[in-house]
């Protein structure tokens, strides 16, 4: 997850990133449905995130790669509906891991848990339905969210935060990632 400005972003970050959260997961759900199709049963689940459907400025390639996730996830789910194998996009939000080192969580949200989206997952298990936000409340938000007017909107992120939460944030202590991410390790 490169952040900042994208303009900073630099074209190897750009390929890493797609490669990983969009070619990744394209291979490994059409892997999954060459053994689960024949069988007639199964159940695909992605991790997407809610940047595939909330944009943020200073997370542009983050949320094209999970933007993409999303509309291959159920693009997927529409076309195998009929054939036994269910397809779902799980779409975490803020959740405590490396991925948001040197960022802060948007006002008024408790970052997630890993072990909020596992169970998340597991619960998509016992009962299949396209997508699955974590936290749960977050998903009401999003799309009621999406039904008010632009200026409503950047209002809302701007109060929340979220307009610099990626422009703004720690890049010391979020050296050890970025420099992971980079050397593929």
């Amino acid at each position: 997850m490169p952040i900042g400005p994208v303009t900073d972003e630099s074209d190897a970050d750009a390929r890493r990133c797609i490669d990983i959260n969009v070619h990744g997961v394209m291979l490994g759900t059409k892997l999954a449905l060459d053994r689960m199709l024949p069988r007639g049963r199964g159940h695909v689940i992605n991790i997407a995130s809610l940047a595939g459907v909330m944009f943020t400025p200073g997370l542009a390639l983050y949320n094209a790669s999970k933007a993409a996730v999303v509309g291959f996830t159920e693009a997927t789910r529409l076309e195998v509906a009929d054939r036994g194998v269910h397809v779902s996009a799980v779409l975490p939000t803020f959740t405590n891991t490396e991925l948001t080192a040197g960022t802060r969580s948007p006002k008024g949200q408790k970052n997630c848990e890993p072990e909020d989206i596992a169970a998340a997952v597991v619960a998509l298990v016992g009962r299949p339905r396209p997508q699955a936000v974590v936290p749960k409340k977050l998903g009401t938000q999003v799309r009621l969210g999406a039904l008010l007017p632009e200026r409503v909107r950047q209002a809302t992120s701007r109060r929340l935060g979220l307009d610099k939460i990626f422009l703004e944030y720690d890049p010391e202590a979020r050296k050890g990632y970025d420099a992971r991410i980079r050397s593929g390790s």
